[in-house]
């Protein structure tokens, strides 16, 4: 995720953005930022895209806030550094195509964002981010603070944590993205992956691996949770068609399964790699969907 040829590419979608973006009022992009956190016992570092302006006290605005979950091997930042996404919601609002919204990314290290309650883990990340996290961006900043003004999104890895918040916390999103989402299908007797899945989330669901617990916490059986949930999220998956084979195709097996669980699922397939260039150019388009699907107000008249 961090060689050169994908730094390259995203150089060159930056010099593309920046050679016409108009002169705008640029947002603030914060990084290292912590949040305490009484589940893990130490804080979660998190960088921030602030709009500007800050929204008016005196009429009740507030900001939706849309969470952007990292891949593997990497970091919060990464959405601002190697995904140049300061910029390109700049140059967003400044077209109109989306309204300002915070933007919160969170450090979750190599976790794939799951309730890990081993010796030495990661944690309890999941229950953290749904919990501490959120109930802090709520009290520092000017917030919807409610299910409606509330997306989670991720690439990769982060696209893996997003949908199984998503699963597993109905109630505190009103959409849900996932970009090259890394969802695997659920592990069989004698299954020829089962190696290099093992070493894909070394460390996460028990040393030596535990594939029954894969299993349990994979969003392929999870996502039959939401046939008894009411108010289901409904879902954006998107992906390059030159993405990994196996990633392409779980995603589409992943997006038959929303909907035979009666969940709103959009798929998206366009041009691209497993790389920063590709989730550049796909992120505004995801987040101008799930913009339809956002009430700021929280149901409130709007002033």
């Amino acid at each position: 995720m961090h060689g050169i040829k994908q730094m390259v590419a995203a150089s060159l979608v930056m010099a593309a953005l920046g050679a016409a973006a108009p002169a705008v009022a640029a947002g603030l992009v914060e990084n290292g930022l912590l949040a305490p956190s009484p589940t893990l016992g130490h804080p979660i570092k998190f960088s921030v895209y602030r709009p500007f302006p800050a929204p008016d006290g005196g009429n009740g605005e507030r900001w939706p806030v849309v969470y952007l979950l990292h891949g593997l091997t990497g970091q919060g930042a990464d959405w601002f550094s190697w995904g140049n996404l300061g910029p390109i919601l700049d140059r967003a609002l400044a077209d109109g195509k989306l309204g300002p919204m915070l933007v919160v990314a969170p450090d979750g290290g190599d976790s794939w964002y799951v309730d890990d309650p081993d010796p030495k883990s990661s944690g309890l990340v999941e229950t953290a981010f749904a919990t501490d996290l959120i109930a802090y961006i709520d009290k520092t900043y000017p917030t919807a603070a409610c299910r409606t003004g509330r997306v989670i999104g991720g690439l990769s890895m982060g696209g893996y944590g997003a949908i199984r918040e998503g699963i597993d916390h109905p109630e505190l999103f009103a959409a849900i993205i996932g970009m090259s989402p890394a969802v695997h299908p659920p592990l069989v007797a004698n299954d020829p992956r089962v190696g290099w899945i093992r070493n894909l989330f070394t460390g996460v669901f028990g040393k030596p691996f535990d594939a029954a617990r894969f299993n349990a916490a994979n969003p392929f059986t999870m996502v039959k949770r939401l046939r008894a949930v009411k108010d289901k999220p409904p879902f954006y998956l998107t992906i390059g068609d030159h993405d990994h084979a196996d990633l392409i195709e779980a995603t589409v097996a992943f997006h038959g399964a929303l909907r035979n669980v009666g969940a709103d699922s959009t798929l998206r397939i366009g041009a691209g790699r497993h790389y920063w260039d590709t989730w550049q150019q796909a992120i505004v388009p995801a987040l101008q969907w799930a913009s339809l699907r956002l009430d700021p107000n929280c149901g409130r008249p709007p002033h």
